[in-house]
């Protein structure tokens, strides 16, 4: 599967076993990245939906 979105990045040709050890890698870095800023994270699309008058209501507020 090639993905062409960024052609100013080209992704080198690497052996089976080097793309599942970055694969490894990155998602045990992504994996660790949330559960550390999860805090953060969760406060920040919090605010972000209590400021947004378009967004849903929160689902333990009654419809009327």
């Amino acid at each position: 599967m090639s993905d062409e979105t960024s052609p100013t990045f080209l992704f080198p040709d690497l052996p089976d076993e080097a793309v599942i050890a970055v694969n490894d890698f990155l998602e045990e870095l992504y994996t660790r990245f949330q559960n550390h800023y999860f805090a953060q994270m969760h406060r920040y699309y919090h605010d972000e939906f209590a400021t947004d008058p378009s967004s849903p209501p929160p689902l333990n507020d009654p419809p009327f």
